[in-house]
């Protein structure tokens, strides 16, 4: 989020020097406090808001980062300055878009478009891109999104802003990703965390690649990208001490982490801060991983009411979390409402990172019920997954759910053989706890 206005103001003095000195050196907390007492001893000028919003925004104060940037938009209104005008309104609109408040956020994007209409080419045509890609992301276009991602990135790399080239870099990632181009996508994910680690973009935007870079390596179960990544953002918020927003995303990641490789106490504890920090003090979205992963631990743990707790805490947040809650009931000896919870799932969640869990449950829980035929059908879509993404953990999840249903077959033979390829994979991984649950098959 940066200002293109040109200066117009007296040069900053006392607690504006200061809180402009604390701001470049990402003192986020010393900058708040002291852009704010200069705030309060005269109003700031625009260009200055918008330094004591973002540094509102990086320590956790949405509220009054919303209040200052909303008061540095018209400020440059007032001053005649459209373009920083339309950034702001931009930020506002984008903003409230990521967190779900579409009302708001049509209509700080739309007076960001009628305030641009007309103007002459400009990057903040670019940045106007940015939720149109995001949209056509989450309805499922990811064709129509790439296109936006991609003309957006154009644009940054036309007039040099490194903010909006890597922005647009990790949305066509994404997109590839869900077009099945993982090769592709990730490579431009990758050239997109080069610039974020290079200190080439901006604290928050900076912030929300990474989340989004994570969240790609959850979807396509790539783990070494997942570790290393998730190791840049926990240093990254280190050198940043005051940041927040990021902190729950890193948490989560590190909890899944901590879950796959067997240390289950240090992953509740972190799953429990990152469901903390998401739910206070205002609820967001990004509580409904949180939660479930809390849910996961706890069921695995055998804390089955607890379990069921957070699990309806996440189905707050997110229409489909996992498949969790249809373990949890197999867990808890009811198998026709696990078969009726998992089926759902399977009908109704689509996206292939997340298809595959289900699957591998679906699996697991219609052979509880002796449904020998829907396991197979099941296990047959998970190996074609599997066999379009090389990647060891669809691998680990197919072998073990083929190896299940020939046993149920009684094709022991054959089972054998892709039991012990999921149990190789899933020690290669790590991953004991998984490893041990192929070893019940043996």
């Amino acid at each position: 989020m940066k200002s293109r206005a040109k200066s117009r103001s007296s040069p900053p003095t006392g607690l504006l020097q200061q809180g402009r000195e604390s701001f470049r050196n990402k003192a986020w907390g010393a900058a708040f406090s002291q852009l704010s007492a200069a705030d309060d001893e005269s109003p700031l000028d625009p260009e200055y808001l918008v330094e004591l919003a973002q540094a509102a925004l990086l320590i956790g104060k949405e509220a009054e980062g919303t209040e200052f940037l909303a008061r540095a938009h018209q400020g440059f209104m007032t001053r005649g300055d459209t373009l920083p005008a339309v950034r702001c309104a931009f930020w506002l609109g984008f903003t409230s878009l990521l967190n779900g408040e579409v009302a708001k956020a049509s209509g700080w994007l739309s007076r960001a478009a009628r305030l641009i209409d007309g103007c002459p080419a400009c990057v903040e045509h670019g940045y106007l891109l940015l939720p149109t890609g995001y949209r056509s992301f989450r309805e499922g276009s990811a064709v129509t999104a790439q296109a936006a991602f991609e003309q957006a990135a154009a644009i940054g790399g036309r007039f040099g802003d490194k903010d909006l080239v890597t922005l647009g870099l990790q949305g066509q990632g994404r997109c590839l990703i869900r077009q099945g181009e993982i090769a592709q996508g990730l490579a431009l994910l990758d050239e997109a965390m080069v610039a974020v680690t290079a200190g080439e973009v901006s604290a928050l935007n900076a912030g929300g690649v990474y989340c989004s870079v994570l969240d790609a390596c959850g979807e396509i179960f790539d783990l070494q990208r997942a570790r290393e990544w998730t190791s840049a953002l926990e240093k990254w918020c280190a050198s940043q001490p005051d940041i927040v927003p990021y902190r729950g995303h890193c948490l989560v990641r590190r909890a899944e982490l901590l879950l796959l490789h067997g240390n289950w106490p240090d992953a509740l504890q972190e799953a429990q801060r990152a469901s903390k920090l998401f739910s206070h003090p205002v609820p967001k979205h990004s509580a409904g991983p949180a939660y479930y992963q809390v849910g996961e631990i706890q069921r695995l743990r055998g804390r089955f009411a607890e379990a069921e707790a957070a699990y309806q805490q996440a189905s707050q947040w997110q229409s489909s979390p996992g498949p969790g809650l249809a373990r949890l009931r197999l867990a808890q000896g009811q198998v026709d409402a696990a078969n009726a919870t998992i089926r759902r799932m399977a009908e109704e969640d689509r996206e292939t990172g997340a298809r595959a869990r289900i699957l591998e449950a679906y699996v697991e829980i219609v052979l509880a019920g002796n449904d020998v035929t829907s396991a197979r059908t099941a296990s047959d879509e998970l190996a074609e997954i599997a066999a379009q993404h090389v990647i060891p953990f669809l691998r680990a999840l197919s072998c073990r759910a083929i190896g299940a249903v020939l046993l149920a077959e009684g094709d022991a033979r054959n089972a054998l053989v892709e039991l012990r390829h999921s149990w190789s994979v899933w020690s290669e991984l790590q991953a004991p706890y998984e490893a041990a649950r192929v070893h019940c098959h043996l």
